[in-house]
């Protein structure tokens, strides 16, 4: 699916002697099937902006276009149901919002609440626990009964059996172990190419940005401060320092490397394991 925004603003508390501006004339094209990493320091409005994706906010300003729903400042009271099946969020800690007393129950809530059969919705559900790396036993437990790793990914099977055709991603790995959080990004990334959905990660982490993202967003002050491919958006360090933010450690090590080698190595995907064979390579052809 396809979101274009406008000269997006959005106020919070308008009219009243509270009001405060969290985004300002955001404009931004994000095409189908692009994983978007949308970076930035909290208060710059990454969780702001992701929550007019479907709805939950709605512009004070400007214009937000998902596929063929349009949400405009002011415009008429529209039925978002069908732009909420479209476009699925993760929040942070998902497994916070499980209520159901099975697993089952809990994934099949979203599939039922939009008028789907019981019986489709039993499919679904044991579906999406395969799509998330889970047993189909599990569905008959409760999910307060599961690790915390588990519930993360019950939570997020709850998302998919709506089938959304966007992907929202609200830093999905906090609190995770190292190993938890590239089981969970990988997961993403797996969904992502194999249902070809346009994904939305909204992370601190400059590396999963640089792994896993075809374009970069980053929020600066409620505006959109940089926006391009993770290569231009990484060859722009001063730029990024000035938002308070850095390049990928990879980048910084690549960086030290040529201003001690007196080469120019580059990187093309950022991941460690690119890093280090490009850094061999060097030190063979240096040693010849």
């Amino acid at each position: 699916m396809e979101i274009s925004i406008n000269r997006l603003e959005h106020r919070y508390m308008q009219g009243t002697p509270f009001e405060r501006r969290a985004l300002h004339d955001i404009t931004l094209d994000i095409g189908d099937g692009t994983f978007l990493a949308l970076i930035g320091h909290t208060g710059s409005g990454k969780s702001t902006l992701i929550q007019h994706f479907n709805g939950l906010l709605k512009p004070s300003d400007g214009s937000i276009k998902m596929g063929s729903t349009e949400l405009k400042a002011g415009g008429k009271k529209q039925d978002l149901k069908p732009l909420r099946k479209k476009a699925g969020i993760v929040f942070q800690y998902p497994e916070h919002q499980l209520f159901e007393e099975t697993v089952e129950k809990d994934i099949m809530f979203g599939p039922r609440n939009f008028g789907v059969s019981e019986e489709e919705a039993k499919k679904t559900a044991s579906k999406v626990i395969e799509m998330v790396g889970l047993p189909q036993s599990v569905l008959t437990k409760s999910p307060f009964d599961l690790s915390g790793g588990q519930m993360r990914r019950v939570a997020i099977a709850g998302v998919l059996a709506m089938n959304p055709e966007v992907l929202i991603l609200d830093e999905p790995t906090a609190g995770l172990d190292p190993s938890g959080r590239v089981e969970i990004m990988e997961l993403f990334y797996n969904l992502h190419e194999k249902n070809k959905l346009t994904t939305i990660l909204v992370t601190h982490s400059m590396e999963d940005a640089s792994k896993y993202a075809d374009e970069i967003a980053v929020m600066h002050k409620g505006e959109l401060y940089l926006h391009g491919k993770p290569s231009d958006i990484f060859n722009q360090r001063e730029l990024l320092n000035q938002a308070g933010l850095d390049v990928p450690e990879t980048v910084q090590f690549l960086n030290k490397w040529n201003e001690v080698s007196g080469q120019n190595l580059s990187l093309s995907s950022f991941t460690i394991e690119e890093l280090a064979k490009l850094v061999s390579l060097s030190l063979k052809k240096r040693g010849n």
